[in-house]
């Protein structure tokens, strides 16, 4: 599938010299599904989960305001230097209704098709319904909106006409990944100064700024390295690194590591959908890159956090162990911690509709339906991190043990991976479900020999590449 050509304005190139805001890129069951005990099926929309008081993190009260007005904490809303305005005045607050049909599309393309991406884990969803309109009033977040929606219309090919874009009837013959560009350059100036701003709103507006603009980073930085690779397979050379990379983590990790965030964490409820959200970005880089979470995981976030987010937090945990720690004692932590996380799991996240895989039909994935993308998010973020800690677990190593217990390692993994593939397979409404399928195949595709499941597999790589869902790179030369 041809994609359009990369436009050779970069974002990241007026911020070589800014320590924050550029850096380089560094290195460094046998048998069917599982048996999951009865329960009746539970909705996984609802309230908010209450956050308890013991926590220092959660300790301050709860903002139960309008999620849309002003805290009612206004302790910190003094009068701010003229500085701290300079951001969100440089280019003006744009009106309401939109008068641009293009800027019109690329926020609805984000409210109906990014936003439940951003709020996988959020029963609240924040990205959907507050982050939208907190826009109207924060420049910088709207244009960071149009940016991720500009650069994924401009990405999928289902929306290409040789007239221009075609998106819900409206033609927009104009626009092109440049406009991602320069839609970011905009949002920079308030990224820059965001130490500066002294309103909660502001601050929390600017954190989502950050994540949002993460995503487009993550699009980017693929394709990116996918020029790399094509000009060193057309010269034979190694080829130079084409640009760093905005570091948007480094802005989310310094503000949400700030006082005053810490402060805010615990009483504004956008901050924590941001901070959860940016630990599931750390996810997808981690795994896709071999690499260790670099944000700071600060076990004080997850005492009062829901258990979907919970369970994130570990996955990611078990993702530092992976590629960074390797002890056996945090390896033992890790495994002890997640056993009862998956059995509080099974308990609230129950299938309403399961059916083993029949092989003599030619069946390879198991059937398992979800009632909502919360629920599938976190059971295959589980089983992504029982998967990790099984097929690396230390005490395994050397001559201490049989061939046989490898074999049945092996098995485990293979199902799990398939049971990955199944769930995604199953939601096709949830785009991430394919990237956390495509997560264990990428690490452990080559445990399957078989030519059919291999086969099934690929399948699955073809459908992850069609949707366009999330970049994984080398994935599909696993199973070639």
């Amino acid at each position: 599938m041809v994609e359009t050509p990369r436009e050779t304005t970069s974002f990241n190139e007026p911020l070589r010299n800014n320590p924050v805001l550029s850096t380089a890129n560094t290195p460094n069951s046998a048998g069917n599904s599982p048996n999951y005990p009865p329960s009746p099926w539970q909705q996984g929309i609802g309230r908010s989960p209450d956050f308890p008081n013991n926590s220092s993190v959660y300790g301050a009260a709860h903002d139960h305001s309008s999620p849309y007005g002003p805290p009612q904490d206004q302790s910190r809303d003094h009068a701010p230097s003229p500085r701290s305005y300079q951001p969100y005045g440089t280019f003006g607050t744009p009106k309401f209704p939109l008068r641009d049909p293009q800027e019109a599309c690329l926020l609805r393309y984000f409210v109906e098709e990014l936003s439940h991406w951003l709020d996988l884990c959020d029963e609240r969803r924040h990205f959907q319904l507050v982050v939208p309109i907190r826009a109207r009033q924060h420049p910088p977040l709207l244009y960071a909106i149009f940016a991720l929606s500009a650069r994924h219309l401009t990405r999928l090919p289902k929306y290409r006409t040789p007239q221009g874009i075609l998106y819900q009837g409206q033609l927009l013959p104009k626009l092109t990944p440049h406009d991602a560009v320069e839609y970011t350059l905009k949002c920079i100036p308030a990224l820059r100064d965001f130490h500066t701003i002294q309103e909660d709103e502001k601050l929390e507006s600017i954190i989502a700024t950050a994540v949002i603009l993460r995503q487009l980073e993550e699009i980017d930085d693929e394709e990116d390295e996918q020029e790399e690779r094509n000009q060193r397979t057309d010269s034979g050379t190694e080829a130079p690194r084409a640009k760093p990379q905005v570091n948007f983590l480094a802005i989310i990790d310094a503000v949400l590591r700030s006082p005053p965030s810490r402060t805010l964490f615990g009483r504004r409820s956008l901050i924590q959908a941001a901070y959860w959200m940016a630990v599931r970005q750390e996810l997808y880089h981690s795994f896709t890159k071999r690499q260790a979470p670099k944000m700071i995981l600060d076990p004080e976030y997850g005492h009062g956090a829901s258990k979907a987010n919970k369970i994130v937090l570990h996955t990611a945990q078990v993702a530092k162990w992976r590629w960074a720690d390797g002890s056996e004692q945090e390896w033992l932590r890790l495994q002890k911690h997640g056993e009862v996380l998956e059995e509080e799991a099974l308990r609230e996240f129950q299938p309403f509709y399961e059916r083993a895989a029949n092989r003599s039909n030619g069946e390879i994935f198991p059937t398992i339906w979800y009632s909502s993308d919360l629920e599938v998010t976190s059971m295959q973020l589980c089983i992504i991190a029982k998967m990790v800690l099984m097929a690396e677990n230390p005490f395994l190593g050397g001559n201490s043990s049989t061939r046989a217990q490898w074999r049945e390692i092996e098995n485990q993994v293979r199902q799990m991976i398939l049971d990955l593939c199944g769930i995604g397979l199953c939601h096709p409404g949830c785009p991430p479900a394919l990237v956390h399928a495509a997560f264990g195949m990428e690490l452990y595709g080559d445990y399957f020999t078989d030519h059919y499941e291999r086969q099934a597999l690929r399948g699955v790589v073809d459908k992850f590449r069609d949707a366009r869902a999330w970049p994984v790179q080398n994935l599909s030369k696993i199973f070639e």
